[in-house]
Order: C-alpha cells, then structure tokens, then sequence
C-alpha cells in the first residue's frame, strides 16, 4: 500500500484543524545546528535536538535517548541525512510512532577524502557543502542560512559526524514494534542516492516520498511540501 492509499481518506478530517497532539523531535545532519529546523518544528510545537559531537550514532542515540524518554507518547522523529540515522537508531530502543527520514540511505558513503578536505579546510569548507545541500533553485538567503546554521557549531563538528556516517552499521530489531515510516529523497541529491533512499525505504518498510526539485535539506528549500507529508505522517500515527 502506497502512502497516498493510506492517508487519502485521513485528510479531509486532519487538514486546518491544528491539533499537534504529537510529541516531536528534529535531528539535524552532520555539522547542523538547531536553527534550520526551528521554523518546521515551531509549527508542530516540536523539539529541535542538534546531534551531539560525537563520532558515533549510537552514542549519540545514547545521549539523546533520555531527553526522548521524557516525551510523552507517541512519538514522532524526523531526522535529516546523518539525523535520520540517528532518528532510526532511537526507534530501535524506545517506543516510536512514526519516522520522517529524509536524505539518507540504509547506508551511503562518505569518502575518507571528503572528511580529510573538511579537517583540513574547517569552516572555509561551509559554502561549497552549502551549496550541495539545496536545490537548483539556490536562493542566496537559503545559501546564507545553511552556512550560518554549520557556523553555530563548535570546529570540527562536522567531520566527527561524516565519520558516524561512514562508520554505522544500520539495524532494524525485529522485536521492536517498527514505526510508520517515510522516506524523503530529493532528485537533486548529490549526496544520496535514489537506490539508497530505496533500500532505506525497504529495509524500514516505510514509503518512499520524492521531492522533485529538491537536493539534500528539503526542508530548507521546500518547507510547504515537507511540511504537508509531516501533517500526512501525523494522520496516519493520530488515525485521525
């Protein structure tokens, strides 16, 4: 079943009523700050969780798992490329509703080469990976925004998470209740594959959503859309 059959009889009831009756967490990418998410999260009174300085995903599951605990059910995470690993690690280990994963892969590479130029150039880095992470569309104010998003971050942020991405071994506990999932990809990500967004999906039986003109932050440069499938993934946790 598509999401489109699933939610399509949930819509009509879901839309304009503003309920947000939903506990949700944002996880950033590697190198993000908390302040790209804010507008989306504002919107479902939610909690932007800015990954810690780790080169692990599961110990940043580790740090963060408490802070989630204390949310009250159900529980929605969206994550965001590294964030969204970290987002599918925690549905391993507490109880989760539902699952937005955009720009990510089951697994995707991070070549040592990439990680070696961000050690070596730091923040002078920030434009040229700014300038990947949107679509072709780039506004300048979007442009500026995501380098001053990597900027609020402590040097070398950034490399620690390419590491936890080139390091993670994804799992999926089979004795875990799996979350409603989607999976975000973008036709413009260069970062992600579509064959990888397509394992991820499999893999987390969830449902693969394209965003056509996007690149790696969808939710940057495409807020509305990423937004409607946010109220689309909350329907269907609701049964609204």
């Amino acid at each position: 079943m598509t999401i489109d059959e699933a939610t399509d009889p949930l819509n009509e009831g879901f839309a304009g009523n503003g309920r947000r009756t939903a506990s949700w967490a944002f996880f950033p990418g590697a190198g993000g700050g908390s302040t790209l998410w804010r507008p989306v999260a504002k919107r479902f009174d939610g909690t932007v969780m800015a990954l810690p300085e780790l080169e692990s995903v599961a110990e940043m599951a580790d740090a963060l798992e408490a802070s989630l605990l204390r949310m009250p059910a159900p529980r929605i995470l969206v994550g965001n490329s590294l964030g969204a690993l970290v987002a599918l690690e925690c549905a391993q280990r507490l109880p989760v509703a539902g699952l937005m994963l955009l720009a990510a892969g089951w697994e995707f590479p991070v070549s040592k080469e990439l990680i070696q130029r961000v050690d070596a150039k730091g923040a002078a880095i920030f434009p040229e990976v700014a300038r990947r992470c949107v679509g072709p569309d780039l506004r300048p104010e979007h442009l500026a925004a995501v380098v001053a998003d990597f900027e609020s971050r402590r040097e070398g942020t950034m490399a620690r998470h390419l590491r936890a991405i080139r390091d993670h071994e994804p799992r999926i506990d089979l004795a875990v209740a799996q979350p409603t999932t989607l999976v975000l990809g973008g036709r413009f990500d260069r970062s992600v594959a579509l064959r990888d967004h397509l394992e991820l999906t499999e893999r987390t039986g969830g449902a693969f959503v394209p965003v056509r003109t996007a690149a790696h932050m969808p939710f940057v440069d495409h807020v509305e859309e990423v937004v409607r499938w946010l109220e689309r993934l909350q329907a269907v946790v609701m049964g609204d």
